[in-house]
């Protein structure tokens, strides 16, 4: 009886509550611009308004190309009546919600470029064109809050227009916001990426000729483009370079006295926040490297040439002195040389780059031709299963003395290389002499069909690069009749 009144009581406070939250959750109706077509108008900014998108929809034809998973949005249009940057800012009591903007018509609306805050981050800062209307979006990740919108005209950045580049000093440190630039009627697109419209600009006159460092930090991919002059075109570009995070930028060589223009941009999606810093290019350190780096005179040496150094420019000229009295330009495919005799090679490498520094590198060149080669094989015409021959190997060395192995293999019909063994022997050099390397092989009943061919094989065993020629090194021996042991067949 109790275990049934204690039941009936919970059932009663179950219901009563169900009561009481009823009224609430029936009329908890979505926001008035839950939907695109019901939009909040905004008038003339600023604009700001205070809603609670707890209880907003997302519709099924609501654009995702900002943010796919958003589980709740609320509309707003807005038509400038004149052109200029606007700045649409979202803060909420839950996540801060993000920002798309929008141009077009239901079902066919088009993202403005850069506008997506999931890109971006919020604020979202976007050229607006009087007569054309937008449609902002804000998306909810999950739940929601009071949200506060604010909407107001963004003045642009001070050197947003080339008339107005800013006057670098020397070496310069800035700090700017690509958010707050546009692309002024006509400017001229950089060559290495034409989509980068959102510029600033900056003005510098050398008090002397030196070779400058043009660099940006950036949270996504900058361009930096110089221009001789104060005008902009292709005609007077210098140097254009994309510039990754904390990457290389752009290296010119300035003239005193004369005037460059300096176009720090990025793509829509990638404006933001960056810094700019202007001072000497470091010194141009080349490096020189032989492959094979311990070459032989049996060697094509190819010299591979780089400018070295963080800016990662390319090598576009120079010479290089190989040490023997030879040289060649640079430019193009590595150079190539191969020296007649051994010995210790001073190389000179001077290199320069597109944007005008040179240098030069110095590197030591051992070349030690270590080369031995097989000069007789010697092994029985004929044998008989079962009796043992001798087998004789002649080394050669005229070069250098060196610890030679070799080896004896013996050939399978097959193709198989079946090692009989092996023999190190210390082989000095010499003009005229050998040094043999005596085997044994008992002949087999296997053998008596075609013969026996043998494989002796030469190495250098202390020396890991091997040697210089090979080819010489591996010869052949073949004992052509083999018969059967005494009292077989």
């Amino acid at each position: 009886m109790r275990r049934t009144t204690k039941r009936t009581s919970v059932v009663a406070l179950v219901a009563l509550a169900i009561a009481v939250l009823a009224p609430g959750l029936a009329h908890a109706e979505p926001s008035a611009n839950d939907d695109f077509d019901t939009a909040t108008t905004i008038g003339a900014l600023p604009f700001t308004t205070t809603e609670d998108t707890t209880t907003a929809t997302k519709a099924d034809d609501d654009p995702t190309s900002c943010y796919h998973w958003g589980s709740r949005t609320v509309w707003y249009h807005y038509t400038p009546t004149a052109d200029g940057l606007v700045r649409v800012a979202a803060n909420s009591t839950a996540q801060r919600p993000l920002i798309a903007v929008y141009t077009g018509k239901r079902g066919a609306l088009t993202q403005v470029p850069g506008a997506c805050s999931a890109d971006t981050g919020t604020p979202e800062t976007f050229p607006a064109t009087a007569g054309t209307t937008y449609h902002i979006l804000l998306i909810e990740y999950y739940g929601g809050g009071q949200v506060r919108l604010d909407v107001s005209a963004q003045p642009p950045a001070p050197n947003d227009d080339r008339a107005a580049a800013e006057v670098l000093d020397f070496p310069a440190a800035r700090t700017g916001d690509l958010s707050h630039a546009s692309a002024e009627p006509g400017e001229a697109a950089a060559s290495c990426d034409t989509a980068a419209d959102r510029s600033a600009w900056y003005r510098y006159t050398p008090d002397r000729t030196r070779s400058v460092s043009v660099s940006v930090s950036l949270r996504h991919q900058a361009v930096v483009t110089v221009y001789r002059g104060v005008t902009a075109d292709p005609a007077t570009e210098v140097d254009c370079a994309v510039v990754g995070d904390q990457g290389p930028g752009s290296v010119f060589t300035a003239t005193a006295g004369e005037t460059y223009l300096v176009r720090v941009a990025a793509r829509p999606e990638h404006a933001g926040w960056f810094d700019l810093r202007v001072r000497n290019a470091p010194s141009l350190v080349p490096v020189v490297s032989p492959d094979p780096p311990r070459p032989s005179v049996f060697d094509d040496i190819e010299f591979d040439l780089w400018a070295n150094g963080a800016l990662g420019r390319p090598v576009t000229g120079g010479a290089i002195r190989f040490g023997d009295g030879a040289s060649a330009p640079v430019g193009g495919d590595a150079p190539r040389h191969r020296y007649a005799v051994d010995g210790d090679y001073l190389v000179e490498a001077t290199l320069s780059t597109d944007d005008g520094r040179s240098g030069t590198a110095t590197r030591m060149v051992e070349v030690r031709t270590h080369d031995v080669a097989i000069g007789d094989f010697a092994v029985p015409a004929s044998g008989r299963v079962g009796r043992t021959g001798t087998i004789r190997v002649s080394v050669t060395n005229t070069r250098y003395d060196e610890t030679v192995q070799v080896e004896l293999y013996r050939q399978a019909a097959s193709g198989y290389s079946e090692r009989l063994g092996a023999l190190s022997q210390w082989v000095a050099a010499s003009a005229g002499g050998a040094v043999a390397f005596p085997f044994a092989y008992t002949y087999r009943a296997e053998d008596v069909a075609a013969g026996v061919t043998f494989k002796a094989v030469a190495k250098l065993s202390e020396r890991y690069d091997g040697d210089a020629r090979p080819a010489d090194n591996e010869r052949q021996a073949t004992t052509a009749t083999v018969r059967p042991a005494p009292g077989v067949g």
